[in-house]
């Protein structure tokens, strides 16, 4: 047998090991994470961003930050999250229902694909919305509230700063037979201030700011247990009228496995406890944690369906 040069079998061991130091140099986390939310600071989706964030920086060890990135109803934040490698370091939250059911149908171009751009990691709750007019307003009910509309005809108004609030209302509209034209805002704080300010007549809210605003009725077919006193959709008149949301976290397409088992456990853990529970409670939502993989992509499908089905009936054409 030849015998090989000091240098050639020193190659040989190096390389022999490189996968073995390549693995042991950047055990995941071993930088700076940031958690992509499109929305504005100190809007509610903020808020569930910064408590994804705090869950995953008290389990990883790692600084966490919180990019907003509002604007285009989430489509901003969602393209650049497509874009980021998939090596955990860039997290999504959104709500699922917005971002990847409802603006499909809103969008020619959408810069992302739902389905095949994103990698799913886990379910963090649902919540209504819920119909809002002006803390002093004297309508009390969808019913005054639709008898104003029709009086008003085109200058009737509605906010929305998000694909959700702007869907619903105009399955509202369909449904209602109103002619109120829709004002688009870059956040949610920017549409309770033009509902304080009079610009507009009302907005579905999230439940964040339901201090903030009069709730007339909820978005889903049947009241919240979390707040039995308000009438839901249906007993406000609206028949097969359920506009719910529901807010995930995600990874861009092809994440490593480990990576997303991980994540979605620190999050998890992170996001169930009293503290967690209270905080669902003030913006009356209902947790609906551990949902992952191909559960939570199938679930996100299916939503996608349901809300092509409501933008038809809405008459709503993609711009």
């Amino acid at each position: 047998m030849p015998r090989l040069p000091f240098t050639a079998i020193a190659a040989l061991a190096i390389a022999s090991l490189a996968p073995q130091f390549a693995a042991g140099q950047a055990p995941y986390p071993s930088r700076e994470i940031k958690v992509i939310v499109g929305f504005s600071p100190g809007s509610g989706p903020d808020i569930t961003a910064r408590r994804v964030a705090e869950a995953i920086r008290r389990r990883s060890g790692q600084t966490v930050i919180v990019e907003n990135k509002p604007g285009a109803l989430t489509n901003i934040a969602a393209q650049s999250v497509a874009m980021a490698k998939p090596d955990g370091y860039t997290v999504f939250v959104t709500a699922g229902n917005s971002t990847f059911g409802i603006n499909p149908w809103l969008f020619k171009n959408l810069p992302y694909d739902p389905v095949k751009d994103f990698t799913p990691v886990t379910s963090l709750f649902r919540t209504p919305f819920a119909f809002a007019v002006t803390q002093g307003s004297p309508i009390n009910s969808v019913a005054e509230l639709t008898g104003v509309l029709k009086s008003k005809g085109a200058r009737g108004k509605y906010a929305y700063a998000n694909s959700i609030s702007m869907i619903g209302a105009e399955v509202y509209k369909y449904k209602a037979g109103l002619e109120s034209v829709g004002v688009s805002y870059k956040s949610i704080v920017d549409s309770h201030a033009a509902l304080a300010a009079g610009e507009v007549d009302f907005f579905l809210a999230d439940m964040t700011f339901k201090s903030r605003a009069k709730i007339l009725a909820l978005t889903i077919a049947e009241r919240s247990p979390l707040m039995p006193d308000t009438p839901s959709a249906k007993e406000a008149g609206l028949v097969d009228y359920d506009v719910g949301a529901w807010w995930a976290v995600w990874l861009p397409a092809n994440a490593p496995k480990d990576i997303v088992d991980k994540l979605a456990g620190w999050i998890e853990a992170g996001v169930d406890g009293e503290d967690s529970r209270t905080y669902y409670t003030s913006i009356g939502a209902q947790p609906w944690l551990g949902v992952r993989g191909d559960e939570l992509r199938q679930y996100m499908i299916d939503d996608i369906r349901k809300w092509g089905e409501m933008a038809k009936v809405a008459k709503i054409e993609p711009q």
